[in-house]
């Protein structure tokens, strides 16, 4: 009987051993990074070309393509509103104005979406008027023409401190920092655009002054606006609550946490990503997600869907109440 038992356990150990030293060579299979095509392995910068994103590996962010697929799903405030329930708690600030016949919405994000810092700022217009759905009246705008794209930049700054640049002709200008948590009051955002004319500059600057923007919080070069951006002057999202942000934030500090834990063998973002993929596909999607994914914009398919099928008429302006663009 002992010796049965000795038997037995040596041939556990042996066995053990065994997977052991598989698993070890397939970590080791799994982690040799790729060969890299522009800063990414091939099959990664495929992936976050689907999802609409390019890496600037100088700076070590992910930013927003020109021709990215959101480009398709224009803007409303209902984005801002649900954006919580996406682990994303930003600051939001639209600054909405008039210019050669069009409604215009130029607005500025910063905050924590998901594993990343980032921030962001868009661009978006219209002719059309309010639309009513449930729980929203107010202006869908589309995203602008490439003709409407401006010169644009700004960097973001954490206490202060500049984390990085980004600067384009673009009506989408992103940046993101995987593996940073940051709460949007510790987030400063210097913004500068170029607008085409007197007219339009004049048009947004109004529009500042409008939502309480003080002399030293902008400043006007010509046709270019540089902006401070501290804290929202304008309403902030009603889902904006104190207790689902904290839980949210909480959320996000771990998963940051868990990314810098399980990556920090590796000292470059793409790296990184490979492993997570590899070796943690669950973080490795909750990375990706953390970057206006399909699935964001899949909550407003009922809406939108109405929207281009023109199934949705202007609002009965006798029953209309207000809601901020």
């Amino acid at each position: 009987m002992i010796k049965i038992i000795i038997l037995c356990i040596a041939g556990a150990l042996f066995i053990g051993l065994v997977l052991f030293m598989i698993l070890r060579v397939l970590r080791a299979r799994r982690n040799s990074p790729s060969e890299k095509e522009n800063g990414l392995p091939p099959l990664l910068k495929e992936e976050l070309e689907d999802a609409g994103f390019s890496y600037d590996r100088h700076q070590d962010i992910f930013c927003s393509n020109v021709n990215c697929w959101q480009r398709k799903m224009g803007y409303c405030r209902l984005y801002d509103e649900v954006s919580p329930g996406f682990h994303m708690v930003m600051h939001c600030e639209p600054v909405a104005f008039s210019y050669n016949n069009k409604r215009w919405l130029i607005e500025f994000w910063k905050g924590q979406y998901g594993i990343t810092t980032g921030g962001e700022i868009g661009i978006y217009n219209t002719e059309k008027e309010d639309i009513t759905v449930e729980g929203f009246t107010g202006p869908f705008y589309e995203s602008v023409q490439d003709s409407e794209m401006l010169p644009m930049s700004f960097t973001l700054r954490k206490y202060e401190k500049p984390l990085f640049s980004c600067s384009a002709v673009h009506w989408w200008l992103t940046g993101f920092r995987p593996g940073e948590f940051s709460f949007p009051d510790s987030l400063s955002m210097d913004a500068r655009i170029q607008f085409p004319d007197y007219e339009m500059q004049r048009a947004f600057t109004d529009a500042l002054i409008d939502l309480g923007y003080q002399s030293h919080e902008y400043a006007v070069r010509g046709n270019t606006v540089v902006l401070h951006y501290t804290l929202p002057h304008s309403t902030q999202p009603i889902t904006r609550n104190s207790f689902p942000e904290a839980l949210i934030q909480k959320t996000n500090r771990n998963y940051c946490k868990l990314y810098n834990e399980i990556t920090g063998g590796y000292e470059n973002t793409p790296d990184k990503l490979e492993y997570l993929k590899n070796m943690a596909p669950k973080l490795f999607e909750f990375c990706l997600h953390s970057l206006y994914t399909r699935d964001f914009y899949e909550a407003f398919s009922w809406m939108l869907n109405l929207i281009r099928d023109n199934r949705i008429s202007a609002p009965d302006k006798r029953r209309q109440r207000h809601v901020p663009s």
